[in-house]
């Protein structure tokens, strides 16, 4: 069967599923809303051992199992039986799919963007928003911002798998600065002058012309990556602009763009911008810092100092990393890349028992307790860590990693989730200190999510439509066409579907004030 055959079944059989699981809910099922997890539980239901299924994506490291330490302390706290499910990451969500099909869904799971919205007004996923009020803990450890997106207005169907809004930082080597004697570049001018200097002046001193200014990366989606601090210092909008109280597309902010796409055409033009930048993956600008041929690039704050920096010296030892804050523009804009706090969320099934229902929202607190915090995140004492003679922490071999229940299922609003009682508090506060530094430039993206409710947005390809305009802004920067072609694109974009998203996104937005 062809990909796109079996596409096809899959998504027919999700819809078939889906329609089946509203059926359900919709006759009289013990967990319509009526009757869920919000009224009021037997007498007898603590002492009722509840059997949980939990899906969670799982990547390079392996999480706890469900006869694991960490698993036996919330099953006993909870006097709940968790039959955890880890899913490789890059299979997860087709996961969700097939077992939508076959009416087998988990009792709790975390949902991407993309499936969250394409159910969440389908009666399968409960809605908690009125049952809070017994789970302080949520409301408390995540912020309402975070509740609100991707959420209707009177309804939480998903609850917040925390996102931290600046997670990336801008980084330049030090070293190369220090040697062609430039200062830490304030403007968009400054940071043009460094990184043509970094391009054309040897900064490695090896006496080859094989160094890169900096680069942008060309998503498959039709967007840019890397290079927020840019977009946002020429008033970009980060998706969404918000303009004489109106929402406004990126793509149709025609005089914000033709300084941003003008400014990257000089810089290709004089080999300032890595003339590879089209082509280029995020590994591939990651291997080019480390392999001294970047000066410049966008980093991860948690892998910084023990990833990036260490694979650096390994061909330059002199080498200096530090945090690069976004140039000034010329309105005196200072961005960095700002993402949704709540884009994933962790759902709980609709058509359950309303004691299991209550049982995992009980479940979800305790982890977002003091007590459950510290469990899922540092994991168990003896287990995963232990306590020194000194008073401090060391971090325990083991086959499997108790952090990652907080890594990739559920956490509070912890900016600091890669940080750990055992690690050393001078890494704590470095990282801590680059976090800290991206919070202060905010890059607000007005219309957040609010695209994916739109009728529009169901008809059109918006992928296609955005490739279709990048398409141009490439050819622009690359010197292949006039900067007014970024005006007609712009028209382009408006008048394939654009103006009719830019429309309904306005109507969400004035309802949602």
């Amino acid at each position: 069967m062809s990909t796109m055959k079996k596409s096809c079944c899959i998504s027919m059989a999700v819809l078939l599923a889906v329609s089946s699981l509203t059926a359900c809910s919709t006759s009289g099922s013990p967990s319509s809303q009526a009757g869920g997890a919000g009224a009021k539980a037997d007498t007898n239901a603590e002492q009722e051992t509840m059997n949980i299924s939990l899906m969670v994506p799982q990547y390079a490291e392996i999480g706890p199992s469900s006869d694991s330490a960490l698993v036996k302390k919330l099953n006993e706290k909870l006097n709940i039986k968790l039959d955890i499910q880890w899913v490789p990451g890059a299979s997860y969500n087709d996961k969700i799919s097939v077992l939508a099909a076959s009416n087998s869904l988990p009792d709790v799971y975390r949902i991407a963007t993309q499936d969250y919205m394409q159910w969440r007004d389908k009666n399968v996923f409960l809605d908690v928003k009125p049952l809070l009020g017994q789970y302080p803990n949520l409301t408390k450890h995540l912020p309402e911002e975070a509740w609100m997106e991707l959420n209707p207005k009177d309804a939480y169907y998903g609850i917040p798998y925390y996102g931290i809004p600046h997670l990336f930082s801008m980084s330049i080597r030090k070293d190369w600065l220090d040697k062609l004697n430039l200062k830490m570049p304030e403007t968009i001018d400054d940071f043009y002058q460094v990184a043509k200097a970094f391009a054309t002046e040897d900064p490695d001193g090896n006496g080859k012309a094989d160094t890169t200014g900096f680069s942008i990366l060309v998503n498959s989606n039709g967007t840019f990556g890397n290079a927020a601090y840019l977009q946002g210092a020429f008033g970009l909008g980060n998706d969404w602009a918000l303009k004489d109280g109106k929402l406004v597309a990126m793509q149709a902010q025609k005089e914000e763009l033709k300084a941003f796409i003008g400014f990257l055409r000089k810089a290709y033009a004089e080999g300032v911008l890595d003339k590879n930048f089209l082509v280029m993956k995020s590994a591939d600008a990651r291997n080019k810092l480390w392999n001294g041929q970047s000066g410049i690039q966008l980093v991860n704050p948690n892998e910084v100092i023990r990833l990036d920096i260490p694979n650096m010296k390994k061909n330059a030892p002199g080498a200096q990393l530090v945090q690069l804050p976004p140039p000034a523009g010329p309105n005196g804009i200072r961005a960095t890349q700002t993402d949704g706090m709540g884009q994933n969320k962790v759902v709980i099934n609709k058509n359950i028992d309303p004691k299991k229902q209550e049982r995992i929202l009980k479940l979800l607190d305790y982890m977002l307790s003091d007590e459950g915090y510290d469990l899922i995140k540092e994991g168990v004492e003896g287990v995963d860590y232990q306590k020194k003679a000194d008073g401090g922490f060391e971090k325990l071999e083991t086959k499997e990693t108790g952090s990652l229940f907080s890594i990739n299922f559920f956490r509070r609003a912890d900016k600091g989730i890669q940080l750990h009682k055992y690690h050393d508090q001078e890494y704590v506060k470095q990282v801590e200190q680059w976090l800290n530094t991206n919070d202060k430039y905010d890059w607000p993206n007005y219309g957040l999510g609010l695209e994916a409710e739109t009728a529009a947005y169901k008809k059109l390809n918006l992928t296609t439509l955005n490739t279709k305009w990048m398409s141009s802004m490439v050819r622009v920067i690359a010197g292949d066409a006039p900067i007014e072609e970024v005006d007609k694109a712009a028209d382009e974009w408006l008048k394939n579907g654009g103006e009719q998203l830019t429309k309904e996104v306005n109507e969400i937005y004035q309802q949602r004030k």
